[in-house]
Parts: structure tokens; C-alpha cells; sequence
């Protein structure tokens, strides 16, 4: 009778164990491949210089994380920190030549997916 209550209780646990590593893997497969192409899209040229357009770095990421990451977590939140990469101070105009990307989603009971992704142009 141990016996069978001890393996109830280890199938359960392996099935919890599954659950989360499948979301963990597909949440890192979503976020770490971010399609660069998302944020080219996004980048235009003023004065010489490469600048991220706020609001359509936004909006396209947004877009690519709600149909990404819908199908391994219910709620899911992401932040961008846009900042001037040259003294790392807070960018307050529309256009910013980086931007710090955190995207983070409650698993199973209290463990969270965190992940800080940091995209900085360079040159012209």
C-alpha cells in the first residue's frame, strides 16, 4: 500500500517536472530567437546616426511575444528600458540607440521565467 501511494506520488512529480522544463525550453526557444529582423524593422537613420523608434519597437515585439509566448504561460509580462548607450542614461525622446528588453512569466506555483535581453546599435 507505501508502495502504490510512493509512486502516485513520484508520477506526479515527474509530470510537474515535464510540465515545466516544456515551458521552460519553449519560453527560452521564443525569447532567446527573437527574429533580429523585428527590431530592423524598427531602426531608422536621423542625422547620421542609427536610432530605435520606440513605439514601433513596441508594438512589432509585442505583437511577436503575444502569439509566442501564449502557448507556455497565461501571464506574461514584458518591459522595455530604452537609454542612451553612451553614458546609459534614460532615453526620453522617441528615437534611442538602446534598448533593454525583460521579459519574465509565472510558471508553476511561485518559479518565474526572467530573461534581460540588451540590443545596442553601432556605427552608422
Amino acid at each position: 500500500m507505501i508502495l502504490l501511494f510512493i509512486s502516485a506520488i513520484l508520477v506526479s512529480f515527474t509530470g510537474l517536472l515535464f510540465s515545466l522544463n516544456f515551458s521552460m525550453q519553449g519560453l527560452n526557444r521564443a525569447v532567446i530567437n527573437t527574429p533580429i529582423e523585428l527590431l530592423y524593422r524598427t531602426v531608422s537613420y536621423e542625422d547620421e546616426i542609427l536610432k530605435f523608434e520606440k513605439d514601433r519597437v513596441e508594438e512589432d515585439l509585442s505583437h511577436y511575444y503575444s502569439k509566442s509566448l501564449s502557448r507556455y504561460c497565461k501571464d506574461y509580462t514584458v518591459d522595455y528600458y530604452f537609454y542612451n548607450k553612451a553614458d546609459g542614461s534614460m532615453c526620453l525622446n522617441n528615437r534611442c540607440d538602446a534598448v533593454e528588453i525583460t521579459v519574465s512569466c509565472k510558471l508553476i506555483m511561485d518559479y518565474t521565467f526572467y530573461r534581460v535581453m540588451y540590443y545596442e546599435l553601432k556605427g552608422k
